[in-house]
């Protein structure tokens, strides 16, 4: 329907006022919609790539757990802990050893880093302590995993 005004001139303004009124409407939720789209593949992104890093270090953890279960060794020491002698009894090769010795108010560590393989013993000249903490390190996918529930803890006299 054509609007007239009094003189009988169709009024051209009101029609094109209404029409932008209505695109407005269409463009908010285009932007809501875009919006909305954009967030959820954000949020996807960030899900997708934490769960990825927990997965992975889920997966390094029980393998190293694995790995540690076949680790055995055995530390010998002289009277005074300056020299002690560590034997590889388990079936796998030891990477590294870290060595902890302990004096009084006084705590060193020790990284050996000699590859101990199955059967073979390794004697280490170290300052005198109260006492020896020796935890064997494996090598899993170029990461050194520390086999804690396989360290000894030796007291001296």
């Amino acid at each position: 329907m054509i609007k007239k005004d009094a003189e009988g001139k169709v009024n051209v303004k009101m029609n094109r006022l209404k029409s932008k009124k209505g695109m407005s409407e269409i463009i908010a939720w285009i932007l809501l919609l875009g919006f909305s789209i954009s967030l959820a593949v954000i949020i996807f992104n960030w899900t997708r790539t934490h769960t990825e890093e927990l997965t992975e270090s889920t997966v390094s953890f029980v393998e190293g757990k694995l790995e540690c279960q076949e680790i055995a060794i055995n530390v010998a020491t002289n009277d005074d802990c300056s020299t002690i002698t560590i034997t590889n009894k388990g079936k796998l090769t030891i990477d590294q050893l870290a060595i902890r010795t302990f004096r009084q108010d006084y705590e060193n560590t020790l990284m050996e880093t000699t590859k101990l393989a199955p059967k073979q013993s390794k004697q280490l000249n170290i300052l005198s302590s109260n006492k020896i903490e020796v935890i064997p390190i494996v090598k899993i996918k170029e990461k050194l995993i520390g086999c804690n529930d396989k360290r000894i803890l030796n007291e001296c006299a």
